[in-house]
């Protein structure tokens, strides 16, 4: 990226490291007090965006892949990109001979009926999640898996034969903001899944467990119960832990899993808003308006988590930093590769 470019990220940078870390701190001292103060489950405004908070990051997977389908490229044009990264695998010379017809066909094969599926499946994260949330606020019964398999499979083809007639010279620049998002996405999700490894449990399962709301197994149920900011004057707080120690489950939560905030990290896919902006001359002057945008988004998301219960402020402020810097590290391969004419 130009220097020009990269002035605004540094300042921004500066700034968000600076808030987030005087955050954390701040949380450290006051974790549970702030939380139990902020309670509200039956809050509206927390109950949008537990469910639909996490929106960008769904919207990453079918948009990324689908475009990376019809970026696909035959057997000699994926061993020139290799080229690029590693000069002893060439292109083939001869590609009449039979074995090079035989291996592209493959190749072909695999990659169409490859990406065409994970394609459905990245949208049908975006589309079942979607409904799923607004059936759930209706109090209607979910959709049930193969109902799911069969929208996002038409939704997929109609949008892959919407698209294939783009010119794929202008493909090939959302290729690498589509690769670029996917491994975005993979980090955020390696995030989400090591959660559970803290055994810091949440607000809001030590209120449900503390006033009687138990699932089957007789676990606390903070998620699904008609919980009150009242109620936490007769909860037991016994089970918290501060964010820097592993907490101990006592077997009688649902979740444990608090820290750092999934929602939060997940809302830091709104940041792929500047790197795409950045990637067009004439989109450029928007990329600080992007950080500024994310940021306020990440925000608001990290807020609601806390007025929901399911959050302290250390698991918003910790996600937001591992999720921002794991942007940077996005960024900087995106620039590298780039700038090698690798993709992009």
């Amino acid at each position: 990226m130009k220097k020009s470019i990269n002035k605004p990220i540094i300042i921004f940078s500066f700034i968000f490291y600076i808030v987030a870390i005087a955050l954390m701190i701040v949380g450290t001292f006051n974790d549970l007090q702030i939380t139990v103060n902020l309670f509200n489950p039956q809050s509206l405004f927390a109950q949008i965006f537990e469910g639909f908070g996490q929106f960008v990051y769904w919207a990453i997977w079918g948009p990324a892949i689908t475009l990376i389908f019809l970026c696909r490229r035959d057997l000699n044009e994926s061993l020139a990109v290799i080229n690029k990264l590693i000069p002893a695998i060439k292109p083939v010379e001869n590609t009449e001979h039979k074995a090079y017809k035989f291996f592209n066909i493959l190749l072909k094969a695999i990659t169409t009926l490859g990406f065409f599926i994970l394609a459905m499946v990245g949208w049908k994260k975006l589309i079942e999640n979607v409904i799923k949330n607004i059936l759930l606020m209706l109090d209607k019964d979910n959709l049930s898996q193969p109902v799911y398999f069969i929208i996002c499979t038409i939704f997929t083809a109609i949008i892959i034969l919407l698209c294939r007639k783009i010119d794929k010279e202008k493909l090939r620049k959302l290729e690498g903001l589509a690769l670029a998002g996917v491994l975005f996405g993979i980090f955020l999700k390696i995030v989400e899944e090591c959660k559970p490894i803290t055994n810091r449990v949440r607000v809001r399962e030590m209120v449900a467990y503390s006033n009687g709301f138990l699932n089957e197994k007789g676990l606390s149920e903070g998620k699904y119960s008609p919980l009150t900011s009242a109620m936490t004057a007769n909860t037991d707080f016994s089970a918290y832990t501060p964010w820097y120690r592993i907490g101990d489950d006592m077997g009688i939560y649902s979740r444990t899993d608090s820290f750092p905030s999934g929602h939060t990290s997940c809302a830091c896919a709104a940041f792929m808003l500047y790197l795409f902006a950045s990637a067009y001359d004439k989109l450029k002057k928007l990329a600080p308006f992007a950080l500024v945008i994310s940021f306020v988004y990440i925000g608001i998301v990290g807020f609601t988590r806390m007025i929901a219960g399911a959050h302290y402020l250390t698991d918003v402020a910790g996600a937001a930093i591992l999720g921002y810097s794991l942007f940077l590290i996005v960024c900087k391969i995106y620039n590298k590769f780039t700038e090698k004419g690798i993709i992009g």
